[in-house]
């Protein structure tokens, strides 16, 4: 018996693309390709933290940040699995993330055209993708962000298909996977199961066959993945969730809804991508894609406001939901110009060309006035030469950017991170915002300079961008700036003059 998940194959041929159709992936691949090149130095100093991780488990110390600490300082365990298998290739660590991430956004670009055709229309959507800033640097940033997209766009293609089609179970496995890829991927498998069991109730049906064995391959991945890292790590959930919550308080949510705004912006405008996206959801009832990926996004978008945003450059929380969001703009240009027959192809074609151009300015002003794609984030072009006690094998560090530079250290070095990203301390410290709400520096709220400073650090990394009226130090965190005014380190630390690169104090006795 045909399964009652909604639309009908018939409803929505999937038909060969005609010279038109492959004109648009010809330029949308042309035009990403140029995009990426043009952001190719584009990477941040988390990156090199995952990267640490990669190089200790291949060292044999286990997965760890230090040796002998299991602390859970990444929420990207599928990323690492592929960097590490790569890296088991000899490939540079760098070279391999940037290259994984390009071919994964290929891909990502290839799935989303075949989205729109399979649902009776042009590949507008990867177009837009392919203009956008944030997609094109996150592809080759080094994170996991390009991973996360395509499992995204992978695992929503099997769920529309299964659910035109009435039959099929992958969509549990590729859900699986972005499950691992970071704790957020949850969500589009809750978004797929509760859609499911609204479309039971609605029919007044029971399960099939199928969504038991749908679930069942999901879970027995899931599942066994959780419980190895609750018990290896001793956490439910990854150090990095605990370090960047701030508890409830007002200050996340405010930082959340900002971080959302500035999302939406960037992908196109606040009201285009509300217009366009609102009249799609016109078709919800009858159309699945355009009614999952409407889910999808209003649960992506209340994680932001939730989790309070993210730190980093150019929305990277966000990116990953974008190739859903453009179908969205893609089925409202096309319901629009439906409502003008006679100019029904030129209309869509302008409104989408206008909108590429419109991110494509947004990516030139980066380019050319933010700077962001012809340098490096936070990591130098150059490296840094260490001081040689630095990588003495019972050497203890305190940092407060735990990346590049302990990229650089040996393995067996103890690091302190001084934000608590890979701190468990730290990222379980009750947060406190003396700043206010609208204070600066505060971080996620998270500091103990009297821990780091009991630990006696040989040296300590911060980021010094001036001094008070009365000659103390001030620095970017209120955490340093509390420590780099501590009694204890007034007292016992002083600056290495001939280290260029950071503020880098070394204990004197």
């Amino acid at each position: 018996m045909k399964s009652d998940l909604t639309s009908t194959p018939a409803a929505y041929p999937s038909r060969r693309p005609g010279r038109f159709a492959w004109g648009i992936m010809a330029a949308a691949l042309a035009l990403f390709a140029l995009h990426a090149w043009l952001y190719r130095r584009f990477v941040v100093d988390d990156t090199y933290i995952t990267f640490r991780f990669v190089q200790q488990w291949w060292a044999g110390n286990g997965l760890v940040y230090n040796i002998g600490e299991r602390v859970e300082g990444y929420s990207n365990f599928l990323w690492i699995v592929l960097l590490a298998a790569l890296s088991g290739l000899g490939i540079d660590l760098l070279l391999a993330a940037k290259a994984a991430g390009f071919v994964l956004s290929v891909a990502t670009l290839g799935l989303l055209a075949r989205l729109s055709l399979q649902s009776g229309r042009l590949p507008w959507a990867a177009l837009l993708l392919a203009a956008s800033a944030p997609f094109a640097a996150w592809s080759v940033g080094g994170l996991e962000t390009p991973l996360v997209a395509f499992l995204v766009v992978a695992s929503a293609t099997s769920y529309i298909q299964e659910s035109r089609q009435g039959r099929g179970i992958l969509s549990g496995l590729w859900f699986a996977l972005l499950a691992l890829a970071r704790p957020d991927g949850l969500l589009y498998a809750g978004v797929a199961g509760l859609l499911r069991i609204g479309e039971l109730v609605a029919a007044r049906r029971l399960p099939t066959r199928q969504d038991g064995l749908r679930l069942l391959l999901f879970f027995a991945i899931v599942i066994p993945y959780h419980l190895w890292r609750v018990g290896y790590y001793g956490y439910l959930l990854p150090n990095t969730v605990y370090a960047k919550s701030m508890g409830g308080h007002v200050r996340g949510y405010l930082e959340g809804a900002y971080y959302l705004y500035t999302s939406l912006n960037v992908a196109g405008g606040v009201v285009l991508i509300l217009l366009f996206a609102g009249l799609a959801s016109l078709a919800a009832q009858r159309d699945v894609m355009v009614r999952y990926a409407l889910a999808a996004c209003a649960a992506q978008a209340l994680f932001l406001v939730v989790a309070g945003g993210d730190w980093m450059p150019l929305n990277r929380f966000a990116v990953h939901v974008l190739p859903l969001l453009y179908l969205l703009v893609e089925a409202g240009v096309a319901r629009f110009a439906a409502c003008l027959p006679a100019w029904r192809s030129q209309a869509v074609a302008a409104i989408m060309l206008a909108q590429v151009a419109a991110l494509l300015v947004y990516s030139l002003e980066l380019h050319w006035i933010d700077g962001v794609a012809r340098t490096q984030h936070i990591v130098p072009s150059q490296p840094f030469v260490l001081p040689a006690g630095m990588t003495a094998p019972d050497a203890v560090v305190a940092v407060i950017d735990a990346g590049y530079l302990v990229y650089l250290l040996p393995l067996n070095v103890r690091v302190i991170d001084m934000v608590g990203l890979v701190d468990a301390h730290i990222a379980h410290l009750p947060p406190q915002f003396p700043g206010g709400l609208l204070g600066r520096g505060d971080a996620f709220g998270k500091w103990d300079p009297n821990y780091v400073l009991a630990q006696r650090p040989d040296y300590i990394q911060i980021n010094v961008i001036g001094r008070d009226e009365n000659g103390a130090l001030l620095t970017n965190f209120t955490g340093t700036t509390l420590l780099a005014r501590h009694p204890e380190f007034l007292r016992h630390y002083r600056a290495v003059e001939d280290f260029d690169y950071i503020n880098l104090f070394a204990r004197v006795d």
